[in-house]
């Protein structure tokens, strides 16, 4: 049986920020992966980065400091 659980979901305006974000976060070994955006947010390009919630300080500072534009940073229930 399928269980949901809480992710930290970062939304984006546009792809680049998005393709950007996931080499940047890969290299910092800040664990996800690129999804659609789930239904209940809404962004721009349609793309977002998923990982644990316990990551949000960690990725926000990375973002910060390679320029990389986000839209949201929010707590989403997925299904995993």
């Amino acid at each position: 049986m399928r269980e949901s659980r809480d992710f930290l979901v970062i939304t984006f305006s546009q792809t680049a920020d998005a393709m950007a974000a996931e080499k940047v976060l890969t290299q910092q070994h800040i664990p996800g992966r690129i999804i659609p955006i789930p239904r209940q947010l809404s962004a721009g390009c349609g793309l977002s980065w998923k990982t644990e919630a316990e990551e949000k300080e960690k990725a926000a500072r990375c973002l910060e400091a390679a320029g990389i534009r986000w839209h949201e940073m929010e707590m989403v229930r997925l299904w995993v």
